[in-house]
Parts: structure tokens; sequence; C-alpha cells
């Protein structure tokens, strides 16, 4: 019997970096709450975005956040895995070095950008409904629980990423791509995966009682740690191979398919 639901945002439930998610979701989601099934929105999304995207059951859901690095309840933070600040600075000051990319940092209370009208910055504010400040020497240390840091670039971070950054950073940190935007940094204890499992834990619930949506590397330990395992028809090839099953992409609104079919 399922007992926990999981799943990824982006590219899993809505198009990358968008609102725009079908409100279809919040009727499943309080027929699962009404079951006694916890939802749990699992992202590299901060915790105010995804609050938002979810406001009509903000309240009755838990939140992976940050890739992993965060684990909260809507009232609380359950967990925090803070990363060392010589390695925020020793990022930051690497991303300046990558071609039209920007660094993202992002912290338990809001993220921080050095420019308010870079692209990136913008569309983080106005797609993503992200709460942000503007800090233009991030090399500095800001008075808040770093969880994660992320290169930014329109259509190529992976690519760019590769041919030293990622090298130099794996030895010390998990790197994740999160999209084509994205390659995220956060320490080798962190994933949606460990926080997942320590959910399970607080909650009692098995692996067997678990299902789990995803489309993105970043997404594999999730699904790893779940009896019923989706990877949504869009998803990666490596994601597709991981999962026990493949559901209709997000345009098709595969999860919630998945869902009703459960209910």
């Amino acid at each position: 019997m399922i007992r926990l639901v999981v799943s990824d945002i982006d590219g899993t439930l809505v198009p990358d970096g968008t609102d725009k998610i079908n409100p279809e979701i919040f009727e499943v989601i309080k027929k699962l709450h009404a079951k006694g099934i916890i939802y749990v929105a699992a992202s590299g999304r901060q915790f105010a975005s995804i609050r938002r995207l979810f406001e009509p059951v903000a309240q009755d859901i838990y939140y992976i956040t940050d890739g992993g690095g965060i684990l909260r309840s809507y009232q609380e933070i359950l967990f925090a895995d803070e990363m060392q600040k010589e390695d925020v600075k020793g990022i930051v000051e690497d991303v300046k070095k990558l071609p039209e990319c920007e660094v993202l940092v992002c912290g338990a209370a809001c993220a921080y950008g050095t420019d308010k009208n870079s692209p990136m910055y913008k569309w983080l504010q106005d797609s993503y409904k992200f709460d942000l400040q503007e800090k233009p020497d991030l090399t500095k240390p800001v008075t808040d629980q770093i969880v994660k840091v992320s290169v930014y670039h329109p259509s190529r971070a992976e690519e760019i990423c590769q041919p030293w950054f990622t090298p130099k950073w794996s030895e010390k940190l998990q790197l994740a791509c999160a999209g084509k935007e994205w390659m995220d940094c956060i320490p080798k204890t962190s994933n949606k995966g460990n926080s997942l499992q320590m959910f399970q834990k607080i909650m009692g619930i098995d692996k067997s009682e678990t299902m789990t949506f995803g489309d993105n590397i970043n997404d594999l330990e999730m699904l790893a740690c779940a009896g019923e395992s989706y990877a949504v028809e869009n998803a990666r090839e490596e994601v597709k191979a991981a999962a026990k099953h493949v559901a209709k992409s997000y345009q098709e609104n595969g999860v919630i398919e998945v869902l009703k079919e459960l209910l």
C-alpha cells in the first residue's frame, strides 16, 4: 500500500522554470491527504517558490527543496545540509571564469544573485517566483544557511561546466544537472534521495510504501528510494532506465494520471 508520494516539479509536473501547473493536481493532493497518503514536492527550487506554486494545498504537503539541501514542513525546517563557506566562495569565483554563466547562491531564507537586472535574476523572480536578494559580491559570506550553489546558463550549463569546473568540484561536492540551464553544486551528503530516506525514517514509512516521479539526473537517488518509481516520458534516458515505470510526459499530465489510478 502506498503511503507516500514524492514528485519532482520542473520537467515532471511543469515546463522547466514556469508556474504553469495543472490545477487538477491540487484536487488530487487533497484526495491523497484525505486517504492518509503524504505528498512531498521535491525540487531544486527554494521553499518560497514551491509554496507559491502549490498555494491551495501548501500547508498540507511536505517539501524537499534546493536539490535535497532542505527537508521541511510548511511551518518548519526539519533538516538543512549547510555548505562550507570556503566552498561557496570558491565556486562563486570559478563561475566568473565560465563563459556567459551566472551564479545563484541558495540559502534557507532566500536565494542570492549578483545582478537584479540579469536575465537569470529576472527569470527566477518572474517565472519561478523566487525570494531573491541582490548581492554584488557573493564571495563575502551572507548570514544564511547556504545549502546549494548553482551555475546558470540559458541553454548549456552542463556542457560549459564539463571541461574543468565539474571535474574540479566533483572531488569535494556533488554536482548534478538540473535541466539545460542549471548545474547544481551541493554537499556530497545532500540529494533528494538522502532527504527522502530521512523523511521515511521520521514518518515510519517503508520504501515499498513509497512512489516517486522524476525526469532528470538529480532525481536518480530519489527514484531508488521507492518501491514504485516513475520517469515521465520526456525524462532523460538515464532516468527512464533507472525507473521501474514510465509515465506520460508532463504535457500529458503523466503524474496526475498515475495518481488518479492510485486513488
